[in-house]
């Protein structure tokens, strides 16, 4: 703001300065918390945390490969170990891996065989033997060993066994046959239950083993977005049966059972009447421990000492004996003080934080404790900085820094609680040295005014030139697709910019709609879109954009309509239900005269009716079924089965991506729907997560959009705007070549490969670069991108997106065998 002397008025001279510094604190938060420098900043204060871990514990590691002739995961290996560990003196006996044990022939089954065999003798082929003897040997011999093993379990009335998350379906290892070994929920509300952790599947142990063991726990944990295990999940919900975490399970034991956890509140439990404070959902995070002078954190023991009989009964009498692999055998996790840390150290590491009671935590009142550090910050800078020396500026952002970062290691080290200060730490240190930097500006300009005239020039803004074999539309289609930054904004800002000058207005208003959506205080956005439609007329023009139906109008064709469910460029998506059947339906609506050119319109209807006979025909559990389709006046819409899952379109972002082995099997289900569909003669031309709907909570997935997919394939609506982007278009569709279901098998390999990186396997600043990507450039191998993921991916992801259509899968069914037999190699379900 400007005077008529051209010289800035005081109120904003005192603006700018706290302006620039919130956006600094936002663009540091931002660019911290994308980054991991919270988490860095936490893992580093854990490797040089001072807590020893519980003496109570000794680990117990097998090699498997040295110890294959008594395999201790088997029924008569397991029972020789733990009948060994309780002559030792052993307090409990934990299982950190699930037992492998085959299925055993019931009684009545080894009885008919042995009566089988009698007959065989007592027959004229007396001498004939066809297996019967042999069988029966080997039934009886691992019913006699699954009896010893039940035997060895009730006897010793202290083992703890593991049940495992593998995100496969096995009725005879449900978790149900281990629900006397659920937590007690007398305290929990429905809103607390919500939000624990949900197993779709679980390998839990045999009826027999639940009834016959101490206690059951869930062995799996869960890493954070970038891999890391810094937290443990203490209640997981297995398809209604609610068990302790394996570390909560074995505490309990110690001198109860399971039943002793009570659900107190949202945020705690409790444990032998002491409570145990949590987190969301019932989860903490851990405390990991250092060993000191570089041994190991806890006492290790190797389990042939115990087989050979050369143990020290000292050191295992009265000790909670955790048996487990060894790093040498099983494949470790990330942890904050150990890049391989193997899952027995996790869990002891986990119960030593239970029974010591030094855990961590992020208590409900920190986030607005950290805001407020961050307020007081930024006030702090205004008032003390302007007139200081720039060494005196240095020093203040210097120790205000440090002293931040040494509350946050003090609240975590010894206090157990995770502030998430770094973030404050860099913006001290930023605003200081921003704040000194503008006083001088500030200061050297008052300067320049004692000796020169003030004058003032309007500002040239010459805007960026966009690439003239760009289409407009076009690069706004795949600008909407990305992530909402400056340089995107700014593109958008400018594409409007053109299309107003070229009094392109209906063009102009949808891209400054789209950016308002993204950021309503951007540049003058508001005010542009003001100019283009009114006060009054641009509530009206959104509703015509918004909804096919004219808002007054509760019917369309026999469907009664309720309300909106979504909404696109050129469709409206409605929740309706048919009152001849009393059933909701999800109608979808296409005003044709209004999004085609009246030469146009009526070839749109016939194919409108056409790909809705086709989609029609698909009858799969994995895809959307249509039910009808019509015309309502100027109105074309398909009545389709209504689905409440969400697109996975929100898990394509880094910090919410799925388990990789869950992303195998959900696009394996959609390889299958898609083969489904090209044997009938229908391909999609339009997959992308948005389009591949999930619900969590029934474990369904559907394809939606086959019917319309053609429709929009090469059409444009009247604003210009082109729907879709050419970041999931195989190299065919590109170059307008023919299109078959093995174009939709490469759009899935792109899903797959943004489902697993958090990131689009080709991406540029403009059209023309986009293309020559897909059509001449290879993806980088999503393995480079995630260390997690076996070679298997790679593999299948190449041959999907190879760019001759012949050379990849040859049919959805081929595919889908690829990518479960992949998921297998997973060693353990993140």
């Amino acid at each position: 703001m400007y005077s008529r002397t051209g010289n800035k008025q005081p109120g904003a001279s005192r603006l700018w300065p706290v302006t620039a510094l919130i956006l600094i604190a936002l663009a540091i938060g931002f660019v911290g918390r994308a980054n991991g420098l919270e988490n860095l900043v936490y893992d580093y204060f854990q490797r040089y945390q001072y807590k020893t871990a519980s003496d109570q514990i000794l680990l117990l590691t097998v090699d498997s490969r040295a110890d294959a002739q008594q395999d201790i995961w088997k029924d008569s290996g397991f029972s020789n170990m733990t009948a060994m560990l309780k002559r030792y003196g052993a307090r409990l006996i934990v299982a950190t891996q699930p037992l492998n044990l085959p299925d055993v022939p019931s009684e009545g089954q080894i009885r008919a065989l042995s009566e089988l065999q009698e007959q065989v003798k007592r027959s004229a082929a007396a001498n004939s033997d066809f297996g019967a003897s042999r069988q029966l040997l080997v039934f009886t011999e691992r019913y006699e060993q699954r009896e010893a093993l039940l035997n060895e379990l009730r006897q010793s009335g202290n083992i703890v066994l593991t049940a495992y998350s593998n995100g496969f379906i096995d009725e005879n290892r449900s978790a149900t046959n281990c629900a006397m070994h659920a937590v007690n929920l007398r305290g929990a509300s429905d809103g607390a239950l919500n939000q624990v952790r949900r197993l779709h599947h679980l390998a839990a142990p045999s009826q027999s083993i639940c009834d016959s063991s101490n206690s059951v726990g869930v062995g799996n944990f869960w890493p954070d977005s970038d891999g890391v295990v810094r937290s443990t999940n203490l209640i997981l919900n297995a398809n209604g049966v609610y068990l302790p975490s394996l570390a909560l399970a074995t505490a309990a034991s110690v001198s109860g059972d399971n039943q002793d956890i009570i659900v107190a509140s949202a945020d705690s439990l409790t444990l032998r009447e002491k409570i145990t404070r949590t987190g969301t959902g019932f989860a903490i995070l851990n405390r990991y421990y250092n060993g000191p002078d570089d041994l190991p954190a806890f006492d290790t023991l190797a389990a042939r000492s115990i087989l050979s009989g050369h143990a020290d009964p000292v050191r295992i009498r009265d000790r909670i004996v955790l048996i487990g692999e060894s790093a040498d055998t099983v494949a470790g996790l990330p942890t904050p003080i150990n890049d391989n840390m193997t899952p027995l150290e996790i869990v002891a590491t986990n119960l030593s934080n239970i029974l010591e009671e030094d855990y961590l935590l992020r208590p409900d009142w920190l986030p607005f404790m950290e805001a407020g550090l961050l307020a007081a910050i930024l006030l702090a800078v205004l008032l003390w900085t302007p007139m200081m020396p720039t060494i005196g500026a240095a020093l203040l952002g210097l120790v205000l820094g440090m002293l931040v970062i040494s509350l946050e290691a003090w609240l975590l080290v010894t206090e157990g609680i995770w502030a998430q200060l770094a973030t404050a730490s860099v913006f001290t240190a930023a605003a200081v040295w921003t704040m000194h930097v503008w006083n001088m500006a500030t200061v050297r300009q008052q300067r320049n005014h004692a000796d020169h005239a003030p004058t003032v020039a309007p500002r040239k803004v010459v805007p960026r030139k966009i690439s003239e074999e760009s289409q407009l539309d076009l690069e706004f289609s795949v600008l909407r697709q990305q992530a909402a930054t400056t340089e995107t904004k700014e593109k958008m800002y400018e594409i409007a910019i053109m299309h107003g000058r070229a009094k392109e207005y209906a063009r102009a208003e949808a891209v400054l709609t789209h950016l308002a959506k993204v950021d309503p205080e951007y540049k003058d956005v508001q005010k542009l879109l003001d100019k283009l439609t009114g006060a009054k007329k641009k509530k009206a023009a959104a509703r015509k954009r918004t909804a096919a139906i004219p808002a007054d109008r509760r019917r369309l064709g026999r469907y009664e309509i309720e309300r909106v469910l979504g909404k696109g460029a050129m469709a409206t998506v409605y929740l309706g239900r048919d009152p001849a059947i009393n059933r909701k339906v999800a109608i979808k609506t296409v005003a044709l005269k209004r999004e085609f050119d009246e030469a146009a319109v009526e070839d749109a209807r016939l194919q409108f009716r056409r790909e809705a006979e086709s989609a029609g025909r698909l009858n799969h559990p994995n895809i959307i079924t249509i039910y009808d389709a019509g015309e309502d006046d100027d109105v074309s819409y398909l009545a389709m089965e209504y689905f409440e899952g969400r697109s996975l379109l929100d898990n394509t972002q880094s910090d919410n991506l799925l388990p990789a082995r869950w992303v195998l099997e959900l696009m394996a289900r959609a390889a299958e729907a898609l083969d489904y569909a090209h044997r009938r003669n229908v391909v999609h031309r339009d997959i992308k997560p948005a389009n591949v709907m999930y619900h969590r909570a029934t474990d369904a997935l559907k394809l939606t959009d086959f019917g319309i997919a053609r429709l929009t394939d090469s059409s444009r609506t009247k604003t210009g705007i082109i729907l879709g982007t050419p970041s999931y278009m195989s190299p065919e569709q590109l170059s307008a070549a023919d299109v078959t279901g093995q174009s939709d098998l490469y759009s899935l390999g792109i899903t797959m490969y943004q489902l697993l990186t958090g990131a689009a396997p080709f991406r540029a600043d403009s059209i023309p670069k986009l293309m020559d990507k897909i059509m001449n450039e290879q993806h980088r191998p999503a393995c480079e991108l995630r260390n997690d993921l076996p070679p298997c991916v790679d593999v299948i992801l190449t041959k999907a997106m190879v760019k001759d259509p012949q050379e990849r899968f040859q049919n959805g069914r081929e595919m889908a065998m690829e990518l479960r037999a992949c998921a297998k190699s997973f060693k353990t379900q993140a």
